[in-house]
């Protein structure tokens, strides 16, 4: 009998770069003349992605309070990072919180 237990996207072992959490991603303004700090936490809805399998690297842009921002997940594992820049894709308009909250156990 095979067992399934909900993993959460925030949670997901292989969501980490050299072993340190990535999610959710430091938010940086899109726009270098725009006065705002940086932002942390589960915040806004993803407006694009933009991966980098190269790099390990899946960009994140996002709108919140009236702003856009970016964020970078880091990965060590270049075929998860492609996976979870893929499923991304599918969520444009959610928010990273309901992202956060995705059951990743079938990439377990």
């Amino acid at each position: 009998m095979i067992i399934y237990r909900h993993m959460e996207l925030r949670n997901h072992p292989l969501m980490v770069c050299y072993g340190v959490p990535n999610w959710p991603p430091v938010w940086t303004p899109a726009n270098p003349r725009d006065d705002k700090p940086s932002l942390r936490g589960e915040i806004g809805a993803l407006k694009y992605v933009l991966g980098q399998s190269s790099e390990n690297t899946c960009f994140l842009l996002i709108a919140h309070d009236g702003g856009r921002y970016i964020g970078a997940l880091l990965f060590d594992d270049r075929l998860f990072c492609q996976q979870i820049c893929n499923l991304l894709q599918g969520c444009i308009g959610l928010t990273i919180k309901e992202i956060g909250d995705s059951d990743l156990s079938h990439l377990l």
